[in-house]
């Protein structure tokens, strides 16, 4: 086997090997070898059949296997060989394989940093609590009252109103909306709920002076729904099967026994938790942000080119589908290609350290997460 160094930096290595095809040509015999006592080719008894002939049939199937094998057994011997502590798996491109031909591979290896830990019980984060007094916790309550939502059903024939619930079905004969799109029955409808079935159902309901039993013949406008600039307007056809009217909403025993609490107490107690929930969350975050800068700072070691390489390259591709589809983030919107590169390499070489530093610390602190 001939071994080549392409590239050869402190932690990152490239390789160019090329296998002897006499050596791949042996393997797959060894391989069609044991195959044979268990294969029956026509015209002779099961495991006699020449090796030629179930080599013929057969080595398509073997092959992959046969690489594979041959392909992982020389990495690792030249691993072995240079002694190399690796970061991660080698990346391995099989260039060709033609018969009579050496194969040749491409292998790219990442090295472990050496990193030396320092003293845990010298690093000092400021801790952070929430006092909820009772004011805001008053007010959440209030806040909690006012979103819910009570109705009832109207008791004059009247006209769709904003805040009303409309229960209707729907119906088109367009052939290309999909199945859920083209009918549905008993479908409640929220008039001032931003989130609709049908883009501008809202307001064609009110605008359209629709009452209980009618039936009216409504366009839609369904490009940005279905992606699809080629169906412009499709016609339906609404029937109105009940209007329900909003009003306002009484904390009752019997919402809060369907909502599993015996009294308001109960009610308040689970809100005061569940928003504290929410405001430790954040706090996490924050302590686990000021964690990782002080990580960052105290830490200085050299990183491994390929993941630096992978990781940016990641990255890039993200902000280059945010730019095709006018989702990028408002501050790299004024930074030309060159500055929005030098941002993000500055990002990804901070994630490549981290990432690095917590799984050196996790090896030698013998921490396993498992996946629960």
């Amino acid at each position: 086997m001939n071994i080549k160094e392409v590239k050869s930096k402190k932690l990152y290595k490239e390789y160019s090997l090329e296998i002897p095809f006499d050596e791949i040509d042996q393997k797959i015999n060894e391989k069609i070898i044991e195959l044979i006592p268990g294969v029956t080719i026509p015209g002779f008894r099961k495991g006699k059949a020449p090796i030629t002939i179930v080599r013929k049939k057969y080595e398509d199937n073997v092959l992959n296997d046969v690489l594979q094998n041959i392909v992982n057994l020389k990495t690792n011997d030249l691993i072995k060989e240079k002694k190399f502590n690796l970061f991660r798996q080698p990346k391995i491109d099989l260039k060709n394989f033609e018969k009579n031909k050496p194969v040749k591979i491409d292998l790219k290896i990442d090295l472990q940093p050496e990193i030396k830990l320092k003293n845990f019980k010298d690093i000092n984060l400021n801790k952070y609590e929430i006092d909820l007094n009772k004011k805001t916790l008053d007010e959440h309550f209030d806040k909690f009252i006012s979103s819910q939502k009570d109705y009832k059903k109207i008791t004059e024939n009247r006209e769709i109103k904003k805040s009303d619930k409309v229960l209707i079905n729907f119906d088109t004969d367009e052939v290309n909306i999909p199945e859920y799109l083209k009918t549905q029955k008993n479908i409640p409808i929220d008039t001032e709920s931003e989130q609709e079935i049908l883009p501008g159902l809202n307001k064609e309901l009110i605008s359209s002076k629709a009452k209980v039993g009618e039936i009216k013949n409504l366009s839609f406008d369904m490009k940005a729904v279905l992606q699809d600039n080629k169906i412009d307007k499709v016609d339906y056809k609404i029937e109105i099967i009940s209007i329900e009217e909003k009003i306002k909403f009484e904390l009752t025993k019997e919402f809060l026994e369907k909502n599993g609490f015996k009294n308001e107490i109960e009610l308040k107690d689970f809100l005061k938790n569940n928003l504290s929930q929410q405001y430790n969350q954040g706090l996490k975050q924050i302590e686990k942000k000021q964690l990782m800068d002080y990580l960052d700072k105290d830490y200085k070691f050299d990183l491994p080119e390929g993941v630096l390489e992978d990781d940016f390259n990641e990255i890039w591709n993200r902000l280059e589908h945010a730019k095709k589809d006018g989702t990028l983030d408002a501050d790299d919107k004024s930074l030309n290609d060159d500055e929005l590169r030098k941002r993000y390499k500055k990002i990804s070489e901070r994630r490549v350290k981290l990432g690095a530093l917590m799984q050196f610390i996790a090896r030698e602190e013998k921490i396993s997460i498992s996946e629960d």
